[in-house]
């Protein structure tokens, strides 16, 4: 077995911020990508990948399992959200048990968006580098007519090769990724008022 998605779409669904994810960033965030990677690439979004009769909780695990990065979309209910903070769980253990995110490995394997306030995101979230969308955080249809989202566009296609990197720096995929220690546990183990976060590092 080996990676299947270059990238694991993490948000959350409520309204509105789902519906911007879903109608102003992914539409553009995917031939961005594929024109950065040069190539089509596979993203786990979970509207696209849970068909009906699925097991939900399996296909997200599975789907993590096998990417090789995130991207988060940082807003105060993502952090309030159970399974929003499973997902971030899961990779951060990950880069964490890899070394990633200290002086001599700066890089991550999780790239985040804010698009909404972060007075009250968490300490562990404050300090990673995110693209700021805020300002961009609009949903319906008069969105796309607006100079506003010419000025998204021009972000998002300048930052996507940040997310690029990511994938090209991930590590290689390992088999024991499956086990308890790498999924189970830090996706159970996880409350909304804790998680054990990897701080960025210290120079």
């Amino acid at each position: 077995m080996a990676y299947k998605y270059d990238v694991f779409l993490s948000y959350s669904r409520l309204y509105p911020m789902g519906d911007w994810v879903n109608d102003i960033f992914f539409p553009l965030f995917k031939p961005y990508l594929d024109d950065a990677l040069n190539k089509d690439t596979l993203i786990f979004k979970d509207i696209l990948e849970i068909k009906s009769g699925n097991d939900w909780a399996m296909r997200i695990r599975n789907g993590l399992i096998h990417s090789k990065v995130m991207v988060s979309i940082f807003n105060p209910g993502y952090f309030r959200s159970e399974w929003c903070m499973r997902e971030f769980a899961v990779m951060n253990h990950r880069q964490k048990e890899l070394g990633y995110l200290t002086q001599s490995n700066p890089n991550g394997l999780i790239v985040p968006v804010k698009i909404f306030d972060g007075e009250h995101f968490p300490d562990y979230a404050t300090c990673i580098q995110t693209l700021d969308c805020i300002k961009y955080n609009r949903v319906g249809p008069a969105v796309k007519n607006t100079p506003m989202f010419l000025d998204f566009q021009e972000e998002l296609q300048k930052w996507v090769y940040q997310v690029a990197s990511a994938i090209e720096k991930c590590p290689d995929w390992d088999a024991q990724w499956l086990e308890n220690d790498w999924v189970d546990k830090p996706y159970d183990a996880i409350t909304l008022k804790t998680i054990p976060i990897i701080s960025a590092p210290t120079l």
